[in-house]
This record gives structure tokens, sequence and C-alpha cells, in this order.
């Protein structure tokens, strides 16, 4: 079995574009990246490939998913790759390894991108942050319901403004803290785990703005619609609730016909005014 080949490179970010380099050699448009120099860590050569390939000093952000690949030498490769902000830049001189660079808007970099593992890297990052979700009351409850998946979940909701709203959610041994801003079909959305400490000293503060509920997965024409049956002071509420990628995809799908009323984006069906 071939080596891995290990890599790491840097999604870098400047006032919400993304950097792209073209290497002359492949003729390709790509991440910066590179290989790891003996004994580097995956984190130095990140921030070493982003300087020597486009003059830049970065601060390394958040890890992305990692992508693996067979090289064109027919190798296994792990590229490893931070979300990164930039602290200091070197004027850009082109050479043999990278000719030109380019500061694109995420869709114009998909768009850009030579390799398909690059334009999906890209895409989930531009979409991290963000819930695309469609709400629906439930006419009847679906066919084989009850041997559905389902968990038991508790959330309650610590007191905000209107705009904000900050949740504690209880989902089986996961525990954590949610922050969502906004209304209607795309929301801004950051979701953070949290201790059994945190949450212990946290969930008194938000005595009565809780909600119960069993929440089922059924799927329909390979789309899960998360089916939440209420208890305590909503029982016999019964709510489904469909996560998209994007707005294109929500809009072209069709619920099936045991969903009644579309609820997307009224305040009366969101979940902290649901809360008792």
């Amino acid at each position: 079995m071939s080596e891995l080949v290990e890599a790491a490179g840097g999604l870098v970010v400047d006032d919400g574009r993304v950097l792209l380099v073209h290497r002359p050699r492949y003729d390709d448009w790509s991440l910066p990246k590179g290989k790891l120099d003996p004994g580097e860590t995956f984190e130095a050569a990140a921030l070493r490939e982003v300087e020597e390939e486009a003059g830049l000093r970065c601060a390394l952000g958040a890890e992305l998913e990692p992508v693996r690949y067979t090289d064109q030498r027919g190798r296994p490769k792990i590229v490893r790759y931070w979300a990164m902000t930039v602290l200091e830049r070197a004027p850009f001189a082109p050479n043999e390894e990278v000719d030109e660079l380019a500061w694109l808007a995420p869709d114009e970099a998909v768009a850009r991108l030579t390799y398909p593992h690059d334009r999906e890297l890209v895409a989930a990052w531009a979409v991290r942050g963000r819930e695309v979700e469609r709400k629906f009351r439930v006419a009847r409850l679906p066919d084989g319901l009850d041997a559905a998946p389902r968990r038991a979940i508790a959330q309650g909701y610590l007191p905000t403004g209107d705009e904000v709203e900050v949740r504690l959610r209880r989902d089986g041994d996961d525990l954590r803290l949610t922050i969502k801003a906004g209304d209607g079909l795309v929301r801004a959305e950051e979701s953070l785990p949290i201790d059994a400490d945190g949450f212990a000293r946290l969930w008194p503060l938000t005595a009565g703005r809780r909600v119960e509920k069993v929440r089922h997965v059924v799927e329909h024409d390979g789309v899960a619609i998360e089916v939440d049956v209420f208890g305590g002071d909503r029982d016999g509420l019964v709510l489904a609730e469909v996560e998209f990628p994007d707005a294109e995809a929500a809009a072209a799908w069709r619920p099936p016909d045991w969903l009644g009323e579309e609820v997307t984006g009224d305040p009366a069906y969101r979940n902290r005014n649901l809360a008792t």
C-alpha cells in the first residue's frame, strides 16, 4: 500500500472573499496548500504554505473537514484545511509555483476552482452558520412513525432580545448551547457543545421558557423530515421541520400529503414562542 501523503492548507477569507491560487505547472485553480516538511505539524504547514504561495501571514481559525483523495501518482492523500484571516501582506511576486492570485466571492470561487474536493470544501464553508429550514403543521401522522428513529428532547431559552434567541438543548447525551438570529426560511445559527456542569448552571435560568418533545425522523424522497410530537403544556401539537443545503433546494422540495399548513417564518410556531 502506498504511503499516505500529508498536506495542509488554508481557506483564506478577507472581506468575504476567498483566496484562490493559480498553479502554472498544472494550469489549475486551487486553495493554497502543500505537503508537510519532516517533523512539521499540520497547523504550521498550513500557515507556511499560505505565506509562501501568497505572501500572506495569517491567523488560524476553525479547522474544516479534511479532504481525502488519490493524487496524480496514485497515492492516498489527506489535506487538512483551516479557515484563516489575514494579519499581514507582502507584495505578491508571480513564481513557478503560483503565478496568479484571485479573491472571489464564495459562489465565484466554487465556479473557478478546478477540483471537486476544493469546490465542495468552499461550498460547505459558505453555508456554515446558516440554517435553511421549512416548517409545517402535521395534518396526520405518517405511516410507520412508531417504527421510526426517535429521541426525547428538552430545550429551554435564555432571556434575550427579540432578534436573537439563545437555546439550551438536551438531546440524549448531547448538550448544546445554540444561538439563532433572524426569521423565515434562512436564519443565522451557531451551535456549541456545552459540558454537563455548564448546562446544569444555566438550565435554571430557562424556567418558564421550556419545551418538551419527542423527535421522530422520517424519510421522504431521500430527505429527512423531523416530526416533533410535543408534550407538557403543548401536548397534542405535532410539527415537522425539514433542513436543506440551500434556499433553492428548499423551494424545489415537494412535501408529502401528510404534512399540512406550512408555517415557515410564522413567529407563533417558533420553539421559543411555544416554550412555557
